[in-house]
Order: structure tokens, then sequence, then C-alpha cells
């Protein structure tokens, strides 16, 4: 029997001439990674090499990337979380350090402070382009404040010269969460060189997909060899079984490395038809604000477009109402952090956590922070993916604009 999307296929195909169709039959989807031929052979050549671990081609992952990012030292690491614990780790993050950072993204980034036994403090966003407000971190810094980290959510790059100042004038570590960043920028400079050091993600949604995998970026030598030996068991460049500090098995391998090194390559591509697509999109609604809104881009950002959240600004209709609009012209939609971080189950009961056997946590059930659950409730996210071509694009936007003109 035909699969389900190839009769929806043939149907419209055979129904063209006859019926108008607003969407073709088969789901847009959310997430494509873009792998084709070329990730295909090179990792057919590691796995006949008979050398799978991490080896040359991390090293040369490591070299494209520092220089696409424009840093000294990348550092290959298992996934985007490990990247930032063993951040934490190298800064000397201590058990009762707190550092500022956001509840509207994925719980990675809070979840990572909360390894070492560090204490998340949230702050709230900026309501327009829904990163970590600035004047309210500085705000929240006290004694205990030992870093600052800033989310780039959905691939819009937070105030970095503003948290640059904040960060040095209360002598703060800037760590940068960019694991939805590649490609994004703040006049013509990459995010993850304005911190200390910042860690980006190659989980098979992102911008540059390989499944899983991640790095660490930064220009200073000794905290890019703290990290790596962190991540190697404690080792120093030399490997071999002589162990000099506490570390853990967070490498990457050469299979990874090697899809990375590919997706890099057609990264510039990609980047442009997330950029076509945004654009497309946003046209259909433009004259909709008073019912739905994007993200604000400030001048001189240019975004890495991982996501085009989309955010409500109307009570006619909710967001599982456009969800289930869109599923039924068969284009997919989702909200993401729909419950902040401090919400979640793991935070409400933080008395659970070991470390609170030795850390004051702060009452997380008692945190309100309205512009943070303002945007949980009202954006979705729609396809932009560079799978998403232009007759695509189009074909998205207008379903959008039916839907929310009929309001």
């Amino acid at each position: 029997m035909l699969k389900k999307k190839y009769k929806s296929r043939i149907l419209s195909v055979l129904f063209e001439k006859k019926v108008c169709l607003k969407v073709v039959c088969w789901m847009y989807k959310l997430v494509e990674p873009q792998i084709d031929e070329n990730e295909v052979k090179v990792v057919e050549q590691i796995l006949k090499s008979h050398h799978v671990a991490e080896g040359k081609y991390s090293r040369e992952f490591e070299a494209r990337f520092s220089e696409f990012v424009g840093v000294k030292r990348a550092v290959t690491v298992a996934n985007g979380t490990a990247a930032l614990h063993i951040a934490w780790e190298a800064l000397g993050l201590a058990p009762g350090d707190e550092v500022i950072t956001t509840a509207f993204t994925f719980i990675a980034s809070a979840n990572s402070i909360s390894f070492v036994g560090g204490i998340p403090r949230f702050a709230d966003i900026d309501p327009y382009t829904l990163n970590l407000d600035p004047d309210k971190v500085e705000r929240m810094i006290t004694p205990r404040t030992r870093a600052i980290m800033p989310v780039h959510i959905f691939g819009v790059p937070a105030d970095m010269k503003r948290f640059r100042e904040i960060a040095d004038e209360h002598g703060l570590f800037l760590v940068e969460d960019a694991a939805q960043a590649h490609g994004a920028k703040i006049d013509g400079q990459h995010v993850g060189t304005f911190g200390d050091i910042a860690c980006f993600s190659f989980y098979a949604t992102k911008n540059v997909a390989t499944g899983e995998g991640g790095m660490i970026v930064t220009n200073d030598e000794d905290l890019a060899d703290r990290c790596e030996a962190i991540k190697n068991h404690g080792r120093d460049k030399k490997g071999g079984y002589r162990h000099y500090r506490i570390g853990y098995n967070l490498r990457s391998t050469d299979i990874a490395a090697a899809i990375g090194i590919e997706q890099l390559k057609k990264l510039p591509w990609m980047l442009k038809v997330r950029a076509r697509n945004v654009q497309i999109i946003k046209s259909y609604l433009a004259d909709l604000s008073e019912v739905v809104t994007f993200q604000k881009i400030k001048p001189g950002v240019t975004p890495s477009n991982y996501i085009l959240a989309l955010l409500l600004k109307t009570d006619k209709i909710t967001v599982l109402d456009v969800i289930k609009e869109l599923k039924k012209r068969n284009i997919a939609a989702r909200p993401i952090y729909d419950v902040p971080c401090y919400r979640q189950p793991a935070y409400q009961h933080i008395k659970e956590w070991r470390w609170a056997k030795y850390v004051s946590y702060p009452d997380y059930t008692q945190i309100s922070l309205p512009n943070t659950e303002y945007a949980a409730t009202h954006h979705f996210e729609v396809p932009i993916h560079p799978g998403v071509s232009e007759e695509d694009a189009h074909i998205i936007g207008e379903n959008l604009q039916e839907i929310f003109q009929k309001l």
C-alpha cells in the first residue's frame, strides 16, 4: 500500500487542474537537516578507515569553526550541554555561586549551572527581542553573582556590548549560550566573541547539524586548555594515562566532526535560504502587526534565523488554535519553551537536587517574570529551514495571512 504522504502527493497532482488548492497535501516539517552525498561519503571514508574516535577530523573541524567565528580556539565536545558544563568547570564556578540567565530557553542552559552546584538566577527578558534584559540583569547582581549567561534565543543576538560593559564593571564572567546562533552577528562581529567563553550546539535541529555535538570557543588559551583537559579525563595535550585534574569523558567523534565540516561548507547557503524564507513569511503578515508580530531585530544585528518565532498580540485566538489550524493545512507548528525554566518540575522541586544539601537555592515557585511568561504562552514557530523552498515559504505565508485576516 502507498504511504499516506505519497497518496496525498498523487491526489494533489490528479486534482491540480480541477481544484485550487491552498496548500500541497503533505506536511511542511519544522526540521529537516540538509544531509547529502558529501556527508555520506566522508562518513563512509571514516568507517572504512576504522578510526572513528576523536582525531584529525575533529582538529580540522575546530580549526574551521574557530576561523568561522573569529576566535583563537575551538574545542569539540559531545554536545551543546556538555559544552556549557565544561565551560563552568573551566571557569571554576563553585557551589553557591550565582549565574544570572534567562528562563526562556531550553533547560540545558540552567541545568549546566546546576550541574556544578551553581545557582541559576532568572532575570526577565526584553518583550520585543525575547532576549535577556541587561537592565534587569544589572539590578539582580549580588555579592554572590559570579557570571552572566545570555542566550541568543532563536538565533537573535542578545545585547552583548551592554552585557560586556556590565560584566566588566562588576568583575563577572560573561558566558554566551550560542547554541542557536551559528552565523549570527552584531555589527559584523560573530556572536561567541563577546564573552569570555561561548558554547554552540550541533544537535539535529541546529543550523549546523551533526546529530549530536558541540563546540566551545574562546580567545583565552589557558581556558581552552582547561576545557580540553576537562572533556578528556583531565589529560594534558600529550594524552596517555596521566591525569592532572578530575575530568569527564565528553569527547566528540571524528564521524560527527566530519559531518560538521561538510555542514559548515554549506552553511552560507543555508543561512541565505533561512533569511529568504523569513522575509517571505514576514511580508504576508506586515499589515497584521496588531494580531501577530515577530522578534525585534535591532539595527546592526544579523540573526541566524534558527527559528522564526511569531508572537500573538490578540486574545481572539490562542497559540494552540493557530497550531491546530495550521495542522489542518498540513503545516507543522509548535511553541518551544512554553514552560519557563523556573516553572519546570526540576526547579519547582529543586530541594530534591543533590546540591541542595550544601547550597541554598531560591524558592523558584515564587518567581514570576511577566515578559518571560507572556512569550512562553504566546509564541509559536513555523518551518523556515533550508528544505523549505521559496514556493513553500509563500504557501506558509499565505496560510498564516488567511488565518489571521479572519480574526
